[in-house]
């Protein structure tokens, strides 16, 4: 606790690791070093797989040191801009208007984040998704890590759908329930086994710079699945490998079109990539087909 001010010292961070003997999509075990990042006196290294074109972090985070972390740290150091950020990751691309190098005050901070969610992934997901389904006051939209809830707010806005929420972050929640239209299901990508377990379905689940940030994507895109209609949809977003390889503390996985593709035959859903190759963003429709 910073006495000056009462607030909390959100640079202060730790995490348990694990190491893999094996790339965790396709199960082989050579696995070529590919970087590193330092954050915080933290070492973060990266291997890639050659066989399915998976690019992921070994040692990692435990799973449980993750889920700490997103619930007291993550949306609070960066409505702070005291997040991991690196420059020279990105190809061919400039600074957003919403980014700089001060640290923000909270209230500011969260005003500058909902602004830039409106702008960008508003804009974007909203289309990819009512191009796939029929969206009217019946559809049913999840997404998984929803921040603060403006798309699922956008989504209601425009097509009057039911919207849900899976959120770990305390702070995030406060703003998610003041629009009055999101109900927050759970907080971590993994309870969607037991959402699928009560029977709940949705037309579409969508995974925004979410997908990248669990331990097990596998087990969470089978547990997805299982919640859809038939004929539902996962939406992905989430860096490409090819010209964002974005090495950062918050993602265990930085995918390619080739270890998506991989992902989706695993799962059993028909794969459907709706970006371009030189996109720094790898956007991707899955479909549950019966």
């Amino acid at each position: 606790m910073d006495e000056s001010t009462g607030d909390r010292d959100y640079t202060k961070v730790s995490f348990d690791f694990e190491a893999l003997d094996a790339c965790p999509f396709c199960k082989k075990n050579i696995m070529i070093p590919s970087g590193r990042i330092q954050w915080l006196g933290i070492d973060f290294w990266y291997v890639f797989c050659a066989h399915c074109g998976l690019k992921f972090m070994n040692p990692r985070p435990t799973e449980a040191s993750y889920k700490e972390f997103y619930k007291t740290m993550f949306w609070e150091q960066k409505v702070r801009n005291i997040g991991f950020h690196q420059i020279g990751q990105m190809w061919q691309t400039g600074t957003y208007k919403w980014d700089n190098d001060k640290v923000w005050d909270p209230k500011q901070g969260l005003e500058n984040r909902l602004e830039k969610h409106r702008e960008q992934r508003v804009k974007t997901i909203i289309p990819v998704v009512a191009g796939e389904i029929f969206l009217n006051k019946d559809s049913r939209i999840l997404e998984v890590g929803c921040g603060f809830g403006v798309t699922l707010s956008e989504f209601h806005k425009q097509y009057g759908c039911k919207v849900f929420g899976i959120e770990p972050s305390d702070e995030a929640q406060k703003t998610i329930r003041s629009f009055g239209t999101i109900e927050v299901l759970a907080r971590y990508a993994e309870d969607l086994k037991e959402i699928g377990e009560k029977g709940l379905q949705f037309n579409a689940i969508i995974f925004s710079h979410a997908l990248e940030n669990t331990v097990d994507p596998v087990s969470v895109l089978q547990w997805a699945k299982a919640c859809l209609v038939p004929g539902g949809v996962i939406y992905i977003q989430t860096p490409n490998l090819v010209v964002f390889d974005q090495m950062n503390p918050y993602h265990p996985y930085i995918f390619s079109h080739a270890s998506l593709d991989f992902l989706a035959e695993k799962v059993g859903m028909t794969y459907k990539r709706t970006s371009l190759a030189k996109e720094k963003m790898l956007t991707i429709i899955l479909k549950k087909d019966r």
